[in-house]
């Protein structure tokens, strides 16, 4: 009696073809099993959290910590020149960068009679907290540049969420650092002060505090 025609498709050639050899050579049949196996992981390996291949995600990147937030300008710190002024890298290029809205005894004047003890501790204070290869963010305010050429920013150890918030300024910016634990006070140059009254309020209570020189200086 006939059983009907035979399936001639190729793939059901080869299914009654691999069968056949299943069949008569088991252990074959357990080789092309862990063949097949290795296949299928190879091809979930290529595959990215919920399968799809982070090559072909097409997302961008997430933004690194090197990344300035708008009004803030990324700059590496070169050398600490004294407690109110760095030099730093910024656009590929070193520049000179004193502190606004604060003012530091001197350390370093030509005229040796300015330079005081105090301005060695606020020297000595401000290389304690920013040094060399470190990360900062300017943030400029009425003006570019002094009469020696040197940026006026405010600078940041760490960006702000909110850059007019005191206690941002007086635990991220090294200006208002400063100002808080005695080693600088503030000081208003022309209209150069957005962030004044904050560090008034700094300068005031490192002085009822007796922090830092502010007994000895300012």
């Amino acid at each position: 009696m006939s059983s009907g025609p035979r399936d001639t498709r190729p793939e059901s050639v080869v299914k009654r073809a691999l069968d056949g050899l299943v069949l008569r050579h088991p252990l074959i049949s357990a080789a092309l099993a862990l063949l097949l196996v290795a296949a299928v992981g190879g091809g979930a390996a290529g595959l990215g959290s919920g399968g799809i291949s982070p090559a072909a995600g097409g997302g961008q990147a997430p933004a690194t910590s090197a990344t300035a937030q708008p009004g803030l300008e990324h700059a590496t710190v070169v050398r600490v020149v004294d407690g109110d002024t760095l030099v730093v890298s910024v656009g590929g290029r070193d520049e000179r960068v004193r502190l606004i809205g604060i003012d530091c005894p001197e350390s370093v004047a030509p005229e040796e009679e300015r330079n005081t003890p105090e301005g060695d501790e606020a020297s000595a204070h401000t290389k304690g907290l920013v040094g060399a290869g470190d990360v900062v963010w300017l943030e400029r305010d009425a003006s570019d540049t002094d009469r020696y050429d040197r940026l006026l920013r405010y600078v940041w150890l760490e960006q702000p969420d909110d850059p007019d918030d005191p206690d941002e300024i007086a635990t991220k910016m090294l200006n208002g650092i400063l100002v808080r634990d005695g080693y600088a006070r503030a000081k208003r140059y022309g209209q150069d002060t957005a962030h004044a009254e904050a560090l008034e309020a700094l300068g005031r209570e490192a002085s009822r505090a007796g922090r830092g020189v502010s007994a000895a200086w300012g």
